[in-house]
């Protein structure tokens, strides 16, 4: 179920980046119409403010690209671990 990064494993922080950019990306589309109605039903939708959105996005952006050098940097990729 989780999103898998581009060594083919499943990737939690990034399934958490994905998330976010949709619900804000859903979020500035539904708000350029303001409101919807159905019979009866109105829905209305407000755009998020820049807050809400930066930390939806910097946050699991950031949180993701720092685990990603952190594995590149500290983890042994198999030729160094072999002395190549």
């Amino acid at each position: 179920m989780w999103v898998k990064n581009t060594t083919g494993k499943p990737d939690a922080m990034l399934t958490f980046a994905v998330i976010s950019f949709a619900v804000v990306t859903a979020n500035l589309m539904l708000a350029t119409f303001e409101s919807i109605s159905f019979g009866d039903t109105n829905i209305s939708f407000q755009i998020l403010e820049s807050s809400t959105m930066t930390a939806y996005l910097g946050a699991t952006f950031t949180a993701y690209v720092t685990r990603r050098w952190t594995d590149k940097k500290y983890v042994e990729t198999p030729e160094e671990a072999s002395g190549e």
